[in-house]
């Protein structure tokens, strides 16, 4: 078999580092999605394709992937490892195989002192595994080159021209196949693909580090920067689906104003009886629509992780929405948004003794802006932003159907009936503009919609970052810090089995809240049914002033909307070229704002975070 115009064509590729797709038949191809030094290969056997071999090949930059009966395998990976060592000054070769009578899950095999310390890199990484099943590997020492039972080797690396190359056997004992059926169990052979990539990517870097002259600081820069085109569909199919429906507004009474009323009259003591928007969705067609996205077809791990970990979340949210009234309806709650654990319990608890016994009170300032003034004052922060961003395309709306103020896809809604203490309008523009309008507008300047719909869990990060704009701007009193706190109390309660008048009851007569305060307090927490997202204010500030503590960089958070356990992800996509820097930056990172954070690093916590 002659290859030379494919050689040719992936010659010319590693030389000039732009990808390459070469197909030598259906079933046979060579990809070069990022050039790097590392070569995957997996010869496909006779008796049939291994569907995990195969997918972790393909989820790395460079491979190929052939049937042993149509490809002389040896006329083509030999030149290619060729120009990479002539391109970086070394190349690692790789190939995958199936093995069913070891005695081990998987064994590396090498037969160079050169690839012991990769193999060892491998090895402890592949052991610190997540998989549900411990994996016992074996190194085995070959006189011979690794390769597959009565295959011939790629290439021979005692030959000078390779003596930079470092060559290693993977075997794997098919565990994520059914004995009986031959089909594999898909959830056990996703959890091995994603296992191994993640490790053969840490050992790839002590690779470059050690033997070429590429110098990089992440493993997961040698990534690929090329994504499937499926990977787009899904992106905009779950954005589509998210759009369809706006959670908190589904969840949120219409006539909270008239409800506060009939409790007054019924002295308190009768559970308000709260009216909702009618479901603009059917849930049930909305599931339907998430699981036809073919996530499982996607190559690369760290995307699918972010989809699946999506569509997770809608669909919890979706049989939220059809248990909206009901007690279901906390029960999802709980999985979508969490629980209150014992430290934020008794931080809540602390909070409302501290500013409420032991500080001397502020007098309020009666001086209130009424809808229209504090819509102005919005107008102009979003000048502001626009300032960094002509193009920023949103705007502010009073209406008649909200009660309060909530940002919705990037726009600003007010209550028609919204009124707010002019010492605390600064503090809200930067928690609701500064904070919610730019996450979501730095997420929608990501390839990736999801990023600006908000990734599972973003609500903890997002709101503790708002609350903390707050603090920036030198308007976080020790009343609304008290307020945060008393939701995290009236969530717990609520959990505990209390119906709605005794949480009432519970913050006017033990933390002394007004009576109307008190209500607005508990409708929050048990609208819809039982909705406990109102712990996460404080549990988000908590966290953003141990981040602040540990000296990382608060301008990272605000590059769309997620959460912390996301960073890495987020650092690996930028890596890759796949996710942008922020394009706004709220004032409140801005002078003469920035001492605030000093305060922070300087030790500061909850209890002296209050400016008034």
């Amino acid at each position: 078999m002659e290859y030379s115009k494919e050689i040719a064509k992936a010659i010319t590729s590693i030389k000039q580092k732009e990808p390459a797709h070469i197909q030598f038949s259906k079933d046979s191809k060579l990809v070069l999605k990022r050039i790097t030094p590392l070569l995957l290969v997996y010869r496909i056997p006779t008796l049939g394709k291994d569907q995990m071999l195969s997918a972790l090949a393909k989820s790395e930059a460079c491979y190929l992937v052939g049937k042993e009966s149509e490809l002389d395998f040896t006329k083509i990976v030999s030149p290619i490892v060729r120009q990479l060592i002539d391109e970086y000054g070394a190349c690692q070769l790789i190939e995958l195989w199936q093995e069913d009578d070891m005695e081990t899950d998987v064994a590396i095999h090498i037969a160079q002192k050169t690839a012991l310390a990769i193999a060892d890199k491998f090895i402890k990484d592949l052991k610190s595994n997540d998989l549900q099943l411990p994996l016992s590997i074996a190194l085995k020492k070959d006189s011979k080159l690794p390769k597959p039972f009565d295959a011939k080797p790629l290439v021979n690396p005692l030959m000078d021209e390779f003596k930079q190359l470092l060559y290693m056997g993977i075997a794997i004992k098919p565990q994520y196949i059914e004995l009986k059926t031959g089909k594999p169990y898909p959830l056990i052979l996703r959890s091995y693909r994603d296992t191994f990539t993640r490790s053969l990517r840490k050992s790839f870097l002590e690779f470059v580090r050690l033997h070429t002259s590429l110098k990089v600081s992440q493993f997961r820069m040698l990534s690929t920067t090329e994504l499937q085109p499926l990977v787009w569909e899904i992106d905009k199919s779950l954005a589509s689906e998210s759009q369809r429906f706006d959670f908190l507004l589904l969840v949120s009474p219409l006539n909270t104003q008239e409800a506060w009323l009939q409790f007054k009259k019924d002295k308190f003591l009768k559970t308000p009886k709260f009216r909702y928007r009618p479901m603009p969705i059917d849930p049930e067609l909305v599931k339907r629509n998430l699981y036809n996205l073919r996530i499982e077809d996607l190559d690369d791990p760290t995307i699918a992780y972010l989809f699946r970990d999506k569509r997770k979340e809608l669909d919890a949210m979706m049989t939220m929405l059809i248990d909206r009234g009901n007690e279901g309806f906390m029960h999802g709650s709980l999985q979508v948004f969490g629980n209150v654990n014992d430290h934020l319990l008794e931080t809540a608890k602390a909070i409302l003794i501290v500013y409420e016994n032991n500080q001397q009170r502020s007098p309020h300032n009666n001086e209130f802006l009424n809808a229209t003034e504090f819509a102005k004052l919005a107008k102009d922060e979003l000048h502001y932003l626009r300032q960094q961003l002509p193009s920023l395309e949103t705007g502010v709306r009073i209406r008649e159907d909200i009660s309060g103020i909530m940002v919705n896809r990037g726009v600003l809604n007010i209550s028609k009936h919204y009124e707010i203490e002019r010492s605390r309008a600064v503090a809200l523009i930067q928690h609701e503009v500064g904070t919610h309008i730019v996450t979501y507008f730095n997420g929608k300047s990501q390839p990736f919609k999801l990023f600006s719909l908000g990734v599972p869990g973003y609500e903890q990060l997002q709101e503790g970052l708002a609350v903390f704009a707050e603090y920036m701007v030198g308007e976080l009193t020790r009343d609304r810090l008290r307020i945060i706190a008393a939701r995290v109390i009236a969530v717990h309660h609520m959990l505990a089995g209390h119906k709605f008048p005794d949480t009432f009851f519970l913050l006017v007569d033990q933390y002394s809240f007004n009576e109307e305060t008190a209500f607005h307090i508990t409708t929050r927490v048990y609208r819809g049914g039982g909705l406990t997202k109102d712990a996460l204010y404080l549990k988000g500030l908590l966290g953003i002033i141990q981040y602040i503590r540990e000296g990382r960089d608060l301008a990272s958070l605000l590059i769309g909307k997620i959460r912390e356990d996301y960073i890495p992800i987020v650092e690996e996509l930028t890596l890759r070229g796949l996710i942008l820097p922020p394009v706004l930056r709220p004032r409140y990172l801005s002078e003469p704002y920035l001492h605030s954070i000093d305060q922070i690093k300087k030790g500061g916590n909850i209890f002296n975070l209050s400016n008034s």
